[in-house]
């Protein structure tokens, strides 16, 4: 079985991060299965209060369905809503380390997190995730039925060290800015995986301006596309300048004040 996922960056760098494996992702569920069940029975006391159901009544109708409906919706807009939100991590996934991406490393669409989280009621079958257990231990990677209908993957989002080290050489982290700026809208949909990629751009000293400025502009488009932070300005552009003041918002909140991390301050 297979427990890497490669795939190459706007930089042409290969990436490789581990795939998460049944025990941990195992965990990550217990936790939003135990959150999920908590949401369906404040729903469905909301909903016996409402229409005045007591203990010694047996429940109407209209009650049935709507406990029907909680059960069956409710699981399915949990993953959704929290993988779009948070860039491919429901809470059980957050406190384990783990994100879900597509085939080329980035957090995976609507549609994508749609189609896998509908499948899992079929992965649920008969108990206990019965059916995705067997899948992920015949595939060549602990994948269940959602992730091969959507083409995603459940990864550990590594340190900034660990993957840094991988990426491969580089020199001191050069910045033409030193202020981060107002903090970017949705900058906590991005993490120390972003953070280690333009960590190893500013310190590619040895590309000429005109690459780097090439590649500044693509990786912004990538950053954008894996994160929906907006980079670019109100006519469309972004390069360095927004790379830089991305990446020194993202030092204060991961790591902290420090020689390289900006200033001394947290950004207005």
């Amino acid at each position: 079985m297979l427990d890497r996922f490669e795939y190459r960056t706007p930089e042409s760098l290969s990436v490789s991060q581990p795939v998460a494996g049944i025990g941990s992702r195992g965990l990550a569920a217990l936790v939003d299965s135990g959150l999920i069940l908590v949401i369906m029975l404040i729903l469905v006391a909301a909903a016996l209060a409402i229409s005045g159901f007591t203990l010694s009544v047996v429940p109407s109708g209209p009650v049935l369905i709507v406990i029907v409906v909680v059960a069956s919706v409710v699981p399915v807009a949990y993953y959704v809503i929290c993988e779009l939100a948070s860039g491919g991590r429901s809470v059980g996934k957050y406190m384990f380390g783990l994100r879900v991406v597509d085939r080329d490393g980035v957090p995976l669409s609507a549609g994508d997190s749609l189609v896998r989280n509908l499948v899992r009621i079929v992965d649920f079958l008969p108990v206990l995730y019965g059916v995705g257990v067997v899948v992920m231990f015949a595939g060549s990677r602990p994948r269940r039925l959602g992730d091969l209908a959507a083409g995603t993957v459940v990864i550990h989002d590594r340190g900034l060290r660990r993957l840094a080290q991988e990426l491969g050489p580089g020199g001191a982290v050069r910045l033409g800015r030193t202020e981060p700026g107002l903090p970017l809208p949705g900058l906590e949909r991005a993490g120390r995986f972003e953070l280690a990629l333009l960590d190893d751009f500013f310190s590619r000293t040895q590309l000429t301006p005109e690459r780097r400025a090439q590649l500044a502009t693509e990786l912004v488009g990538a950053l954008e596309k894996r994160t929906g932070i907006p980079l670019r300005d109100e006519s469309g552009s972004g390069g360095l300048d927004a790379l830089e003041r991305l990446y020194l918002q993202l030092r204060w909140r991961l790591i902290g004040p420090g020689p390289e991390s900006g200033p001394a301050t947290p950004p207005a």
